[in-house]
């Protein structure tokens, strides 16, 4: 069920996705995307009303936010339970796998280019015992039924919103989105080999060959094709696909508390609209550090799209950021603790 005991970088896989974050986070392109974010927080900023925001800051319900926290919590549930689905025989304690699930929500909120991903692979081969392999085939997967899921949120809630003027242009866009999401699922075990072949080829020079890196990494792509290529996807998309539409239900119930939060009016319907700009910058790799500047750009840009005036929408995607930095830090500091307890 694991990885078998002589396979190479069975002991040192967790130390080694350490280091592969680690370069990825002090990497030119972390720089660059840390430049483009701050400039961008810096334009938002410069477009809000101090006097406005500082009304707005202190019309905003304690009470509100303390629940969009106490959401949050059961946000992490339901991602542990759809982890707990892809995993099958593994037989993690639900404890751990919630903590396992808020490391990994807190450090994809803090670090920078999706790097907080492979906090989940390091956390899941340490805490779970689970293989490298299939912590990342699990993050592929997951994400994958993310964008299925949130290309049918979108598409709703657009035409639900809008009624007979809902803009072609985004309902193509998000169907396109939604087919291309379910063709890349069903066609996952072709791609991986696909990929495989091609990293076979390119490593198999004369130069590249013997290089112990190389090797290794050779080796962990061909269990890689191994664990993908024997997955029945048909087999988990009933489960899967119920867990990620409650993932997202209470994520997107969480978007439109955090503004009710606030002080702003809302729809339910208009939220989940608005919120999908966020959502989508903030799933692609061009984030940095604490996600600030693209996460409010796509947060501003949605919520106008759906009449939200621009200081509101400015404000709230902010605001919405430090609640969720808030509520996300809360439920991995105490897993933190408790672990700390539990081995004393």
């Amino acid at each position: 069920m694991g990885m078998p005991d002589n396979h190479p970088g069975r002991e040192s896989a967790p130390d080694e996705i350490l280091r592969e974050r680690k370069r990825r986070i002090f990497s030119w392109r972390t720089m660059v995307f840390l430049a483009v974010s701050l400039l961008l927080a810096w334009l938002l900023l410069r477009q809000m009303d101090i006097a406005g925001t500082v009304d707005m800051i202190r019309k905003a319900d304690p009470l509100l936010i303390a629940a969009c926290c106490a959401v949050y919590v059961l946000s992490n549930i339901s991602k542990m339970l759809r982890f707990r689905v892809m995993l099958g025989d593994y037989r993690i304690p639900l404890f751990d796998l919630f903590t396992i699930t808020s490391y990994h929500n807190f450090s994809n909120m803090v670090f920078p280019a999706r790097t907080g991903e492979l906090t989940f692979v390091y956390y899941l081969k340490k805490i779970g015992g689970v293989d490298m392999t299939k912590g990342l085939h699990i993050l592929v997967v997951t994400r994958i039924f993310d964008f299925i899921i949130i290309a049918i949120y979108f598409l709703c809630s657009l035409v639900l919103f809008f009624g007979r003027e809902t803009s072609v242009a985004l309902v193509a866009a998000g169907i396109v989105f939604l087919v291309i999401s379910v063709i890349i699922l069903f066609n996952l075990k072709w791609l991986v080999i696909l990929c495989g072949r091609l990293f076979h080829m390119a490593a198999d020079r004369p130069r590249y060959r013997d290089r112990p890196l190389v090797k290794k990494a050779m080796g962990l792509i061909d269990v890689l094709v191994g664990e993908f290529s024997s997955f029945k996807t048909g087999k988990f998309v009933p489960l899967l696909a119920l867990t990620t539409m409650l993932v997202w239900a209470v994520l997107y119930f969480i978007f439109f508390l955090s503004i009710r939060a606030l002080g702003v009016e809302v729809g339910f319907i208009q939220s989940v609209a608005g919120s999908t700009g966020s959502v989508l910058t903030n799933v692609l790799p061009i984030n940095s550090f604490g996600s600030f500047g693209t996460l409010e750009a796509g947060w501003t840009g949605g919520f106008m799209l759906v009449g939200m005036g621009k200081q509101d929408a400015i404000f709230t995607g902010f605001g919405f950021h430090v609640i969720c930095l808030l509520a996300s830090a809360i439920p991995a500091f105490f897993c933190f603790i408790a672990a700390r307890i539990g081995k004393k």
